[in-house]
């Protein structure tokens, strides 16, 4: 067995958690950490967590571990996340799929319908996209799609909810005039140097 819950192999544990959850894209469960532990004890696995969150809350630290609703995840603390986000993935998303997504977290949930509604019929083609990327989920609602932002969205933007967007925005800008609604326009600037 590769844990041991009397404490032989505790570090060898401890670098295991901390290496899956850098690794995965989305929050581990309790028991799916347990899993990879070997079949630890869902105690064994609180331990580790508990252990690894005051590690990463040391302010030498510019990562924090988030545990909530029995899952677990790393994330950049909240004074750096500016500072590297242009590092992350989801950097070469085009300004229109931006709004898009932005539209979908003010208003969330909101019906693909409406999205179209308010973007035109390209936002068929944003929603794929933010789908693919999963940054949004979709569930069918009657002839139409409600679409809802994901914890890897929350993630991304270092947000606790999707409330707290909201406050942050306040109340979403107009519309730009469509010639400027380029599709090719990314969020990340071309750097020459």
């Amino acid at each position: 067995m590769a844990h041991a819950d009397d404490g032989r192999g505790y570090e060898h544990d401890l670098g295991l958690v901390e290496a899956a959850l850098f690794l995965s894209s989305q929050a581990l469960t309790r028991h799916k950490l347990a899993r990879i532990l070997g079949g630890a004890s869902l105690a064994y696995v609180d331990r580790i967590l508990d252990e690894l969150g005051k590690e990463f809350s040391s302010i030498t630290h510019g990562i924090e571990l988030h545990v909530e609703e029995g899952k677990a995840i790393l994330q950049v603390k909240r004074p750096y996340v500016d500072l590297v986000a242009h590092l992350a993935p989801h950097q070469d998303i085009s300004r229109p799929v931006l709004r898009s997504l932005a539209m979908i977290a003010y208003n969330h949930p909101m019906t693909q319908a409406d999205l179209v509604k308010a973007r035109g019929n390209k936002a068929y083609k944003h929603v794929q996209e933010l789908l693919d990327r999963r940054l949004i989920r979709a569930e069918e609602q009657s002839r139409t799609l409600l679409l809802h932002v994901t914890e890897e969205f929350l993630r991304y933007f270092g947000l606790s909810n999707v409330e707290e967007f909201r406050f942050h925005v306040g109340e979403l800008p107009p519309e730009e005039p469509e010639e400027e609604d380029k599709e090719g326009e990314s969020l990340q600037e071309v750097d020459d140097g």
